[in-house]
């Protein structure tokens, strides 16, 4: 395997564990940080600014914010496969998920996956082919029977796991979803209406709140999101998922109304 696919043992990760589930999340370059293309077709200028994939944790770890360390380099390494060498790029992503899949099972617990850890790339829509080979493999490693044969994504192949994601992309949420692929709108300095139109259908929308989570956001129910990245569990029907700030950019940012202030806390700081 060329590339490390998941990420398992973030903060975020391990916090499921104590809900039953290993979290895997697929961590690559996001937006244009690859030079292969937009791969978060619905980014927000302030949400480009301080993306989680890029300023946060060991990739944020630089002198610059156009520095480069390892954690960056990999993935944009990711990222450039992905575009260019599609097919053994998502090999890798099965033979990955199928050993978190049993990595899981042997500690007893539960997979979900999470795909676009920082990129917002339509994964229902990227079909990958199994040849007989692969297929004995991956089903020696899973202990399931995987047939050979073409799949329409990952989560036709993996229809036994469950798979969340976040999207600023809310067109995404009119299509035929798979069952086992959970979507939640992610709300940014731009796109405010289609999120309430969004929670008006019943769909769950996540808002990153500044100064702790209310009660209500826009007449909705809010709770809170920081407990687990393990979306499918939330309450469905229209719920705000509440989120605190992460990343040095995102808890300074009082203007670019990407993260939601009250008016007190803003005027404080003016």
């Amino acid at each position: 395997m060329k590339n490390r696919i998941y990420s398992m043992d973030s903060a975020k990760a391990v916090k499921s564990i104590e809900y039953g589930y290993l979290n895997a999340i697929h961590y690559g370059a996001p937006h244009k940080q690859a030079g292969r293309g937009n791969l978060c077709s619905h980014a927000s200028p302030a949400c480009i600014a301080a993306c989680l994939g890029w300023t946060s944790g060991q990739a944020g770890m630089v002198a610059n914010d156009a520095d480069i360390n390892s954690v960056r380099q990999s993935r944009i390494d990711k990222m450039v496969r992905f575009m260019t060498e599609r097919a053994p790029y998502m090999w890798d992503m099965a033979l990955s998920t199928a050993l978190a899949y049993r990595k899981a099972k042997k500690a007893k617990l539960k997979l979900c996956a999470r795909l676009n850890g920082s990129t917002d790339i339509a994964w229902e829509g990227i079909a990958l082919d199994i040849d007989a080979k692969q297929a004995a493999h991956l089903s020696k490693i899973i202990g399931k029977r995987i047939k050979p044969g073409h799949y329409a994504n990952m989560f036709a192949l993996f229809h036994f796991v469950q798979f969340v994601d976040y999207t600023k992309n809310h067109l995404r949420l009119n299509r035929a979803l798979p069952v086992n692929y959970h979507l939640t709108l992610s709300r940014s300095e731009i796109n405010e209406k289609q999120c309430i139109a969004a929670l008006k259908s019943g769909h769950n929308v996540a808002v990153v709140f500044g100064d702790g989570l209310p009660n209500h956001w826009n007449g909705y129910p809010v709770v809170n999101g920081d407990l687990h990245d393990l979306r499918h569990l939330d309450p469905r029907g229209g719920y705000v998922i509440g989120l605190s700030p992460k990343g040095r950019k995102a808890k300074r940012d009082r203007t670019s109304g990407f993260v939601v202030w009250n008016s007190a806390t803003l005027a404080l700081a003016a």
